[in-house]
């Protein structure tokens, strides 16, 4: 009896930590109900990092010297109706604190609407969202700043475009971010 009990009470610790939503999905309201399906794994050149995408969106690769990126996006419906997910390992010091977050907020093309330090993937991390115009065009961004040793740091950027739909979007853009794998 002791040791049923002691399974069902682990067996609702996993399921409920599973479904722990981020700081940032609570400040957007997303809901667990959007589900991607038919995706494929992405590994940045330098395997340094794995994404899922859904299959029938385009997907790019492309690295240097000091970073490595993957970029997808649904190139079959309008940009004011989809996101541009932008997934960067990056080789560089990225010291997450309150000067950071300064130089971040003093950026007087963008708006910053929210922001906070807090863990994602076990890893420290910085996220802000902020709006501003691009080429005449209104548009929201998601930077997540995810520091993953000493001298590397993963940098995920989304991009929406409009003005309608801006937290659905971002909460399907965070759907993907957690399938983020560091290698």
């Amino acid at each position: 009896m002791k040791l049923r009990s002691i399974t069902v009470f682990l067996i609702l610790i996993i399921a409920t930590s599973c479904n722990e939503k981020t700081a940032l999905e609570k400040i957007l309201n997303c809901s667990n109900s959007f589900s991607i399906s038919k995706t494929k794994e992405i590994k940045d050149i330098k395997k340094n990092f794995k994404i899922h995408a859904p299959t029938n969106w385009k997907t790019e690769l492309y690295y240097d010297e000091f970073q490595s990126a993957v970029f997808t996006a649904d190139t079959t419906k309008q940009l004011t109706e989809t996101f541009i997910l932008d997934t960067t390992w990056k080789n560089g010091e990225l010291i997450l604190d309150t000067a950071f977050e300064e130089k971040i907020k003093s950026n007087p093309e963008l708006i910053i609407i929210s922001s906070q330090f807090e863990n994602i993937h076990d890893k420290p991390a910085y996220w802000h969202h902020s709006k501003g115009m691009k080429n005449n065009f209104e548009y929201h961004l998601l930077d997540v700043y995810i520091k993953t040793s000493i001298d590397s740091y993963i940098l995920i950027s989304t991009q929406v475009y409009g003005k309608e739909n801006i937290n659905k979007r971002f909460c399907e853009s965070i759907q993907l971010i957690k399938t983020l794998e560091i290698i």
